[in-house]
C-alpha cells in the first residue's frame, strides 16, 4: 500500500478534505463474477467529504492503459448538507454511499443510470460520531456522540436503537463477523 502526494496548481481544492473512503468495482453482470481481485483493488470509487458540506465521488485508476473502459461520467459533487461532511461509507453489496455531517445529517446515496440521488435521509440533531455497515450491506450501525446507538436496515427501517448511560461518548462501533451482534467504543473525558 502507499500513497502519492501530487503538487501542481491543476490540483487544488477550494475547501479542506475531512473523510475518505474506498470502494473497489463490483463486476455489473453475472459473467463478470466472481470478482477479479486485481481489477477491484486497480480502479473504482473513492468518496470524499469536505468542510463545504459537498460530497465528491470519483472513478479512480492505478493503471495508465487507455484501452479499459471507464464510466461515461468519472466525478460528481454530491449536494445536499449543511455543514461539514466527517464520514463518508460505501455499502459495497448494495452500492450505496452514507455521509454524515457535523450537524448529524445522514444522507444515503445511490447511482441510477449514471446519477446520485439522495435515498434516505436522517437528522436527529446530534453529531454522529460513527456509521459502520454490516458485512453483508444490509444492515447500518450509527453511533451518536450522545450515547445513543442505532441498527437500521439498509432501507431505513429502524430494527433497534438504545440510549447507552455511561457518562461517556460513543467513539465508534463495529460488526461481530457475523453480523449478528455489535461492538462499541465510549469515550470518558479524564477532568
Amino acid at each position: 500500500m502507499f500513497a502519492a502526494v501530487e503538487h501542481g496548481p491543476v490540483l487544488c481544492s477550494d475547501s479542506n478534505i475531512l473523510c475518505l473512503s474506498w470502494k473497489g468495482r463490483v463486476p455489473k453482470s453475472e459473467k463478470e463474477k466472481p470478482v477479479c481481485r486485481k481489477r477491484y483493488y486497480e480502479e473504482g470509487w473513492l468518496a470524499t467529504g469536505n468542510s463545504r458540506g459537498v460530497v465528491g465521488v470519483t472513478f479512480t485508476s492505478s493503471h495508465c492503459r487507455r484501452d479499459r473502459a471507464t464510466p461515461q461520467r468519472v466525478n460528481f459533487n454530491l449536494r445536499g448538507h449543511n455543514s461539514e461532511v466527517v464520514l463518508v461509507r460505501w455499502n459495497e453489496p448494495f452500492q450505496k454511499l452514507a455521509t454524515c455531517d457535523t450537524d448529524g445529517g445522514i444522507f444515503v446515496w445511490i447511482q441510477y443510470e449514471g446519477r446520485w440521488s439522495v435515498e434516505l435521509v436522517n437528522d436527529r440533531g446530534a453529531q454522529v460520531s460513527d456509521f459502520t455497515w454490516s458485512h453483508d450491506g444490509t444492515q447500518a450501525l450509527i453511533s451518536y456522540r450522545d450515547g445513543f446507538v442505532l441498527v437500521g436496515s439498509v432501507s431505513g427501517q429502524r430494527h433497534w436503537s438504545s440510549e447507552i448511560n455511561l457518562e461517556s461518548q460513543i467513539t465508534c462501533g463495529i460488526w461481530t463477523p457475523d453480523d449478528q451482534q455489535v461492538t462499541y467504543t465510549p469515550y470518558r473525558q479524564v477532568d
